[in-house]
């Protein structure tokens, strides 16, 4: 591959952009399926789809990466950015392929709470990235990531709490604790993206 000696701005900070609106459309699929929990199956793989073209985004970015010699971002925060918001759709992808293999038969309604708060992170992660290259009006963004961040995680805790406390199948606390804590693991790669762009920003400014 040919190394250009100039940096391509542009291609990188469009292809975040593109990365973050695909990680949005990543939770706000699986919201969909928890909240309205028919034809699983088919949007189960709508999500892998998305997972799919997330894993080619951030392979292109890293192309780009490896053929250029000057980059407009440093490089452990460029990969860093691809990585968490691809890990984004990644976990959503996990959290519907597991409950499609644990034959979940209905959904709890902390979870559809925990996946609102998640869609919420990811709307700011789309607001974010695209004014990315400006380096202006971030802070509010990431700050409100925090903020949902905590709430994911006093949801979390809500949620196990009450499955101990009202479920007795063994089974289904197995399966819920796991789905409970993946859906706050999606939240938490969500937080990981807004502490690079504020790390970003402290850079740069």
């Amino acid at each position: 591959m040919r190394l250009s000696l100039m940096p391509k701005k542009s291609i990188f900070f469009t292809l975040f952009s593109q990365h973050a609106q695909n990680a949005l459309e990543a939770t706000q699929a699986l919201e969909k399926l928890l909240s309205d929990f028919t034809d699983v199956d088919n949007k189960a793989r709508d999500i892998h789809a998305i997972e799919h073209y997330g894993d080619k985004l951030t392979h292109q970015i890293m192309q780009e990466l490896n053929g250029t010699f000057v980059t407009p971002l440093d490089r452990e925060d460029i990969v860093g950015l691809a990585s968490r918001l691809d890990d984004v759709t990644d976990v959503c992808h996990d959290v519907a392929e597991m409950v499609v293999l644990y034959k979940v038969r209905s959904i709890r309604p902390l979870a559809v709470q925990q996946a609102k708060v998640l869609v919420a992170a990811a709307e700011h992660l789309v607001t974010a990235l695209k004014d990315l290259e400006k380096l202006e009006g971030l802070e509010p963004h990431w700050i409100k990531i925090h903020t949902l961040e905590n709430e994911g995680d006093q949801l979390f805790r809500t949620a196990v709490g009450e499955l101990f406390a009202q479920t007795t199948d063994p089974i289904e606390i197995i399966k819920w604790k796991d789905l409970h804590g993946l859906i706050e693991v999606a939240i938490d790669r969500c937080e990981d993206v807004a502490n690079i762009v504020e790390t970003i920003v402290v850079k740069h400014k």
